[in-house]
């Protein structure tokens, strides 16, 4: 396959929003970047649907069309398509020391009010044979985290699910737990009738570890890293209940006359989650300043001792290591999700929880060194990086990082 086919593919890819491999993002973002105008005008046809339907059926009823054809008229309308910024992939000739520029996950610093902010952008990571990825590799590093998880059946039994096969897994009760692919588990009912004996799973994650699974009603539930939920083998009585620990994002299935509950253990104190169809992420580490529930559809009340919240859409509970309990309300969404979908994201995020995240989710810990100076972040960076890509992003003249082993220092 010749470049201009390649581009074809990974451009039409791209604006249909599908995934795109280390590989292919490289290849779009030297290409974005190669001519004046490019990025902007692509992420302008992503949002437009008429276009994207006019150009999709050309595409598809012309056998020499090529969306990148398309594209490059488009350009020329606009005034930025040239014979000298055609080609559709260009080298990375940047010098070594300034490859940070071009990571998945690099950054734009600029100062602001003696603090340091960042803005996050999409820029290719160095390809595997460049001078900048053979220096990574002569360093320590840590991997991102997967789906990785224990389950504990009711007999006390552990089941690993990084190494067991998809399938059946066990019998609990009338349910047979099921391992799908992808980090996903499932209850469903067995075809034999059994006596039905309140048994309970227990799912847990490490860090560097996340899981997602069906719940016997149906409920969708995505446990991220070093987190537990205690639930059920099979809904009875009135509600519908479950236990968390750490993080996880919620879809329940509605049944008004089952309200479902989460109650949340965070250090010495449990908290309650009442609800009866919703979307909501409820966030409760013991390292954290804070246990957070956030709703994203539906409605939900969230209980604390003597306490109580209802929560509308887009309204997030914020209950602090005092016992005090406040709303916050239009806070972001998709900032407090994008863990679920493949993503950090920060929105003016300080160091010290932007540290916490990478440490759960690479499996390090963190430490300071002097007298670091306030940091901000905003913007995304893709969860599957290894850390020395994500920490070179991050670093500038103000803060500095050093991983050894499982330690990663930070350093002014």
């Amino acid at each position: 396959m010749d470049q201009s086919q390649e581009i074809d593919r990974i451009l039409l890819k791209y604006i249909r929003e599908e995934a795109l491999s280390t590989e292919e993002t490289i290849i779009l973002q030297q290409w974005l970047h190669a001519g004046e105008g490019r990025e902007e005008m692509i992420e302008n046809i992503k949002n437009e649907t008429d276009w994207m339907q006019d150009g999709l059926k050309k595409m598809q009823q012309t056998s020499g069309a090529r969306i990148w054809d398309i594209v490059s008229t488009r350009l020329e309308e606009e005034g930025h398509w040239t014979a000298a910024t055609a080609a559709p992939v260009m080298p990375l000739t940047r010098p070594a020391n300034r490859w940070w520029r071009y990571l998945a996950a690099a950054t734009v610093l600029f100062a602001v009010a003696g603090s340091t902010f960042w803005v996050l952008q999409n820029r290719p990571i160095a390809p595997a044979n460049s001078p900048v990825q053979s220096q990574l590799t002569k360093a320590t590093d840590a991997q991102p985290g997967s789906n990785r998880a224990i389950l504990t059946l009711s007999n006390g039994q552990q089941i690993n699910l990084d190494s067991t096969g998809n399938g059946i897994l066990a019998s609990q009760g009338n349910m047979n737990v099921t391992k799908l692919a992808d980090g996903q588990l499932a209850y469903n009912k067995s075809s034999e009738e059994k006596p039905t004996v309140p048994a309970y799973n227990l799912l847990s994650t490490p860090r560097a570890g996340q899981f997602s699974l069906t719940l016997p009603d149906g409920s969708h539930v995505w446990l991220n890293n070093a987190s537990s939920l205690r639930y059920p083998v099979s809904f009875t009585g009135n509600s519908r209940e479950v236990e968390l620990t750490g993080e996880a994002y919620f879809e329940i299935a509605k049944d008004a006359s089952h309200p479902f509950r989460v109650a949340v253990h965070r250090g010495s104190g449990t908290s309650t989650i009442e609800v009866l169809g919703t979307s909501f992420n409820i966030m409760a580490y013991d390292d954290e300043n804070s246990e957070r529930t956030t709703l994203v559809e539906g409605s939900v009340r969230f209980v604390h001792e003597r306490a109580s919240i209802l929560l509308k859409p887009e309204e997030q509970s914020v209950l602090d290591e005092k016992g005090a309990l406040k709303t916050l309300r239009q806070v972001n969404i998709a900032e407090i999700t994008a863990w679920k979908n493949g993503y950090f994201h920060f929105d003016h995020s300080s160091l010290e929880t932007t540290m916490r995240q990478l440490a759960r989710w690479y499996d390090v810990d963190v430490e300071y060194a002097g007298n670091v100076p306030a940091q901000e972040f905003m913007g995304k960076i893709q969860r599957n990086l290894p850390i020395s890509a994500v920490l070179k992003g991050l670093e500038n003249e103000h803060v500095h990082f050093s991983l050894e082993g499982r330690k990663l220092t930070v350093k002014p």
